[in-house]
């Protein structure tokens, strides 16, 4: 949410010290005096707001508005922070295969279930039954979601090593090529042309010549007019004009 009050105004670095001593428990009337007797703060009030001070009200609101979103912003992050190391927790203490001990796990359960059953459908049976249909579907899910990350990643590491070879295989046919007396002499040679170039590496590489690229004539038959013809558009020569003075 933008914010354009006298203390959203503030530099950034200005808001989020004041933000701090509010998480402190720093008293109103201190943080009144040490915002007022700032020079970057006046200057900026004198600009804005007529030299009017940062009042008990406005500081009211920012830690009603701005100072409660800071808060929120922080919590979120740190929370963020505490489930990526629950996360990497997990993943070390199973191997990164957490999904997978989960549904062994329902399937014990799903095996004390049907060890305790005498095989009577009772109604407390079947919530219990239904129960763990609803967590199987979840962890089917969410199996196959990290079984697609696992493929996924496979099919990188197998892009990435291709990668590697063709590479790999580029440098060295280039050290080979490179590595011709004939083309080395070609190469540093500055009185051939690149055309010329060209034409010699294919020599030396036991390369046909290029073909020269035919022009494409054009023929005669293109235009069905020839020279002394007329076209007429309706198979009849035109009328005479008598007052034509060729006619």
């Amino acid at each position: 949410m933008a914010r354009n009050g006298k203390i959203a105004r503030l530099p950034r670095e200005i808001r989020d010290e004041l933000n701090h001593r509010l998480q402190d428990g720093e008293p109103g009337g201190s943080l009144l005096a040490w915002l007022n007797g700032l020079p970057v703060v006046a200057g900026l009030l004198a600009r804005d707001f007529g030299g009017s001070p940062i009042s008990k009200q406005n500081l009211c609101e920012w830690r009603a508005g701005g100072f409660a979103e800071w808060q929120a912003r922080r919590d979120t992050l740190t929370q963020a922070c505490e489930l990526a190391a629950d996360a990497t927790e997990l993943a070390a203490a199973t191997d990164g295969k957490l999904t997978d001990h989960l549904a062994i796990v329902l399937a014990a359960r799903y095996a004390a279930l049907l060890a305790g059953w005498d095989g009577t459908v009772t109604e407390k049976f079947r919530r219990k039954l239904r129960v763990s249909h609803v967590l199987c579907q979840d962890i089917v899910e969410l199996c196959r979601s990290g079984h697609s990350g696992a493929r996924l990643k496979l099919e990188q590491d197998r892009l990435e090593r291709e990668r590697e070879k063709t590479v790999e295989e580029i440098v060295a046919h280039f050290e080979r090529w490179a590595g011709n007396p004939a083309v080395y002499d070609l190469i540093h040679n500055n009185e051939l042309n690149p055309a010329e170039k060209a034409v010699r590496i294919r020599q030396i590489f036991g390369l046909p010549p290029k073909s020269p690229r035919k022009a494409n004539p054009v023929s005669s038959e293109s235009n069905p007019v020839k020279p002394g013809q007329t076209n007429f558009s309706n198979g009849h020569p035109p009328t005479a004009n008598p007052h034509d003075p060729a006619a």
